[in-house]
């Protein structure tokens, strides 16, 4: 090819070619990551303004050389050891100077990537830029357009890190953020990190800088896209009363010697999550540094349990609904009641009680007594008031990992599947599911929507809030009443006294619940679960609460391990709310 020729094939021929070329060798293309939406409790506290912090961002940046773009090492090396202040990283290296050390690792021409440092602040990062471009127009000087550095060798990644505050308290809730498959991209995992990522993600974008002499980025030369920062989430979690109820739990845990446990408190009215707590706990800043991934799982909400005899208040709201028995109906307790087969229940106390209304059948917690009083109910009607309380299905609260519960034994024939689940077997439910039956009687008889998301600020200013929301009623208030003086009288005279607190009428109901066991297909002979549920004050309820502790061994009933710990945490929540005594 002629010169002439050669010289039109490169100038107007491939020209879109080179010009790319050169496009590429004098900008960069950066992505845009978009900052994660943060995580916040309530606090009555003025200070924070209104609100806590459970889940921030930190941004931090990785500084790290490619040697084989190292020119003037010994400057670099000067540089680095000013700005970065890397005294203190290498005073154990005795036998090197620290100057001697960075040169080294800069001097590694075969080498693509060594780290110099990790956690270096912003402020570090921008001295650096400056005083590397500073660096590299002194290399530049008098070289020719095509012989120029652009680049010191010197590197930075930005890494934003997901920083939990409070630990361990409040684990469960907040879940923590993670990697993907890909083991590159960051995603939330568990508890409201993983059921808001989307929206806590926000979206990324792309950044095309020009370079400028020095190498120094002109940024925002041709943006591709806007990037958009994740949405805040403001929890309806009340700070001080997480604290304490988690504080309590751990400490009855231990007390009582269980293998762990759940609290979960409510506003009756609205069905806002004040707390909930689950024990053993992590620490969502070292994610990782766990036994087993196991206690990632949020029992208040993750665990369905055959719940025990906490599941005869709601077997007597539906008999009292239907009709079938009133508070002052009376039967002759026998101690125990015989089914065809040969199926025969008895009274965990293996006694007989003689002639007793249904309000002593919930205080003395008598098998027999809540089987005579559902024992006309027909078994669809029963299971449809089973629905009707949520059970069967996942209450909708926003987080990751609920579970529905079973109650399918309820849609067999036969008498006994109705009458075990009566008291709490053959069936299961979660701690969550518990809580909201039980308030659906504290509050009149409307079951509402638990929420545990209060509002959802976007980056754009928009805030969605979220209102309270009654789902049904679920029986009238006539017998939510009845029920809760009823379980008043459970408080007051029956098995669960330590949950009483001074001055106040509380309505509860203990449960000691047998453990299936799989090898056996019967029930555990030294596994029980202890549960509590109950609310206060009973005139105008202000909380309703679970407290649940996983196979106790330091007391045989739950009487004297869930319900006091119930009493403990319920006396400071009236006090807390500053609720006057009334009695």
């Amino acid at each position: 090819m002629s010169i002439i020729g050669r010289l039109f094939y490169l100038q107007i021929l491939q020209h879109d070619k080179y010009t790319q070329i050169a496009a590429r060798q004098h900008q960069a293309i950066e992505n845009i990551l978009p900052e994660r939406g943060e995580i916040f409790a309530l606090t009555n506290n003025k200070q924070d303004s209104g609100y806590y912090p459970l889940a921030i961002n930190q941004i931090t940046y990785e500084v790290y050389a490619n040697p084989t773009e190292i020119i003037r090492p010994q400057n670099i090396t000067d540089i680095l050891v000013e700005v970065l202040e890397l005294d203190s990283v290498f005073d154990s290296e005795v036998a090197q100077t620290r100057g001697e050390l960075i040169l080294d690792k800069l001097k590694k021409g075969n080498d693509k990537y060594e780290g110099i440092k990790k956690n270096v602040t912003e402020s570090q990062v921008k001295n650096l830029e400056e005083k590397l471009a500073v660096l590299i127009d002194d290399i530049n000087i008098n070289k020719l357009e095509k012989d120029k550095v652009y680049t010191a060798g010197i590197h930075w990644n930005k890494e934003i890190l997901r920083y939990y505050p409070d630990k361990e308290i409040g684990a469960h809730i907040l879940g923590f953020l993670g990697y993907d498959q890909d083991g590159v991209n960051r995603v939330g995992k568990y508890g409201v990190e993983g059921f808001w990522q989307e929206e806590l993600a926000g979206t990324g974008s792309q950044m095309i800088a020009d370079r400028a002499g020095g190498g120094r980025l002109l940024p925002f030369s041709s943006l591709q896209a806007y990037a958009k920062d994740g949405a805040d989430l403001v929890l309806t979690i009340d700070r001080t009363v997480q604290y304490q109820a988690c504080k309590s739990l751990e400490k009855a845990v231990a007390l009582y010697d269980a293998e762990g446990g759940s609290v979960l408190i409510m506003e009756t009215d609205t069905g806002a999550i004040r707390a909930m707590c689950t024990f053993p706990s992590f620490d969502p800043n070292q994610y990782n540094q766990v036994e087993t991934v196991d206690v990632y799982n949020n029992q208040a909400v993750y665990h369905a349990y055959e719940p025990g005899s906490v599941m005869k208040a709601v077997a007597m709201a539906i008999a009292i609904d239907t009709g079938k028995v009133t508070a002052d109906t009376i039967y002759e307790d026998k101690g125990e009641i015989k089914f065809a087969g040969g199926f025969t229940v008895r009274n965990s106390d293996r006694k007989a009680h003689g002639m007793v209304d249904m309000t002593e059948v919930l205080a003395a917690s008598l098998n027999t007594g809540v089987i005579f009083a559902t024992q006309d109910i027909k078994n669809k009607i029963y299971e449809n008031y089973m629905e009707k309380f949520g059970f069967g299905q996942i209450t909708g609260l926003s987080i990751s990992q609920e579970s529905k519960g079973d109650i399918f034994s309820l849609s067999k024939r036969g008498d006994t599947y109705k009458a075990t689940a009566s008291y709490g077997q053959g069936i299961t439910a979660t701690p969550l599911q518990m809580l909201n039956s039980f308030n659906a009687l504290a509050n009149r008889g409307n079951l509402v929507q638990p929420y545990l998301v209060e509002q959802v600020k976007f980056s754009n200013g928009k805030i969605d809030g979220v209102e309270p929301k009654i789902i049904r009623k679920v029986v009238s208030e006539s017998t939510a009443a009845t029920l809760a003086a009823m379980l008043v009288q459970v408080v007051d005279s029956g098995h669960a006294g330590k949950a009483a607190v001074p001055g106040y009428y509380v309505a509860g109901k203990t449960g000691t619940a047998q453990v299936a066991d799989p090898e056996t297909k019967g029930y555990s002979i030294d596994k029980t679960i202890h549960n509590f549920i109950g609310f206060a004050p009973v005139e105008n309820p202000k909380f309703t609460m679970i407290t649940k502790l996983d196979f106790p061994t330091a007391a045989r009933f739950s009487a004297d391990t869930a319900a006091p710990l119930f009493g403990e945490i319920a006396k400071f929540l009236l006090e807390y709310y500053q609720i006057p005594p009334n009695r």
